[in-house]
């Protein structure tokens, strides 16, 4: 390598490091903010001694706030969001990638149009919708709206990953007696699951995080999703910021461990259509 390669990428390390620093240290301070006393969390300067950290905040969480509720109503709408979002994808993927048909490029667009208009444009059309059908405040109505951002994001990076399937795989299937159905599921899904695993997992992560559309449907029952449930520690004369520290942390946590746990997989999938067989 040369020096002046070496230079550039000596800068680029610089960059991201500064870029790494710059998003961890809010995570790394609301982390430390949850485990604080309350008496220091408005000191200033602020303390940075360990032996007063405690778990007191996480206890009032998950044992004497409704949180856990809001957790479990998250979890059901993230999931199955993002499975129904994938099933469908796909086969819309598939039937995108291999078939050709007039006005195929027009709804391809119209499928990426509909992911880029903004959420608050569409929310209160689609809320009149939803509650118009007797979806409102439900966990259904929220889950179709979710559909509709999830949906048309993993069609087009399905229809991607489809189109790099060698068509040979399925014409042998074809020749073995093989109907559309079977070669969908035995041939052409294991062979793109890197890819439809990571477009589950960025599904999962825009239901999970997503504010407007839960606030919106499902209003301020106790059907409300973690995002909208956070703001239970905002109110009154002051805010709990101890404890929204600790429900933000314990809302970050599951994203943060799926990534771990599947980054390797993640950026193969993200790259895996980036170059030309």
């Amino acid at each position: 390598m040369s020096m002046c390669n070496r230079g550039w990428y000596l800068i680029a390390y610089a960059i991201g490091a500064i870029f790494a620093v710059f998003a961890l240290t809010p995570l790394i301070w609301m982390i430390f903010s949850s485990l604080k006393p309350y008496e220091e969390l408005y000191n200033f300067p602020p303390s940075f001694s360990l032996s007063s950290l405690g778990l007191h905040y996480y206890d009032k969480v998950l044992l004497s706030s409704p949180f856990p509720q809001f957790l479990a109503n998250s979890l059901i709408v993230s999931v199955v969001s993002t499975l129904i979002s994938v099933l469908l994808a796909a086969m819309a993927g598939w039937s995108l990638a291999r078939a050709r048909f007039r006005g195929q490029w027009l709804i391809l667009n119209a499928v990426l149009l509909a992911y880029l208009f903004p959420q608050a444009l569409i929310v209160l059309p689609l809320f009149t919708a939803i509650a118009k059908i007797g979806l409102a405040n439900t966990y259904l109505g929220l889950i179709l709206a979710y559909i509709t951002f999830t949906f048309p994001f993993s069609t087009w990076m399905l229809t991607a990953y489809f189109a790099k399937v060698p068509i040979e795989i399925e014409e042998a299937g074809r020749m073995d007696g093989a109907s559309n159905l079977t070669i969908f599921c035995r041939l052409v899904l294991p062979l793109a699951a890197p890819g439809i695993v990571t477009v589950a997992i960025f599904s999962f992560i825009n239901a999970w995080n997503e504010f407007l559309y839960g606030l919106v449907i499902l209003g301020g029952g106790e059907k409300r999703t973690l995002p909208v449930g956070l703001y239970n520690f905002v109110g009154g004369e002051f805010a709990q910021w101890g404890e929204m520290m600790a429900a933000t942390s314990l809302t970050m946590l599951p994203t943060l461990l799926l990534f771990l746990f599947i980054q390797r997989r993640l950026v193969g999938g993200l790259t895996a259509g980036a170059v030309k067989s």
